[in-house]
């Protein structure tokens, strides 16, 4: 991890501008490949956990699947694609992913449930 410092004068005042490099990436790209890495360890995750489900119809894993895929998966995808896509502000791209999240946890706790 590398990080530069530089600074400049504008009207009096010393703005210090910080790069970050991360294996010759920048803070954004290494930012983007991790996020990646976890949406496709999530997508592993959540596939084992359908794939239980259809073997053993068993509805708590189908529960535990779809937690995990909006816990990992889906903010991934709709954070990047809202901020590509649309001109939406960083607070709204903020609230679907903590709606993304809450909406995991919930069916995470739903698995929890035995199924009747």
């Amino acid at each position: 991890m590398t990080v530069a410092a530089t600074g400049s004068l504008t009207d009096g005042v010393v703005v210090a501008l910080l790069e970050t490099t991360v294996l010759g990436l920048d803070e954004s790209t290494t930012i983007f490949f991790v996020g990646m890495a976890s949406a496709v360890l999530g997508t592993v995750v959540s596939w084992t956990a359908y794939r239980g489900y259809a073997r053993n119809d068993s509805r708590p894993m189908l529960f535990l699947s779809i937690g995990v895929a909006f816990l990992t998966v889906v903010p991934f995808v709709l954070s990047h694609t809202i901020a590509r896509v649309t001109d939406a502000t960083d607070a709204t791209v903020l609230l679907v992913v903590t709606a993304c999240h809450l909406l995991g946890l919930v069916a995470i706790v739903r698995s929890f449930r035995r199924s009747d």
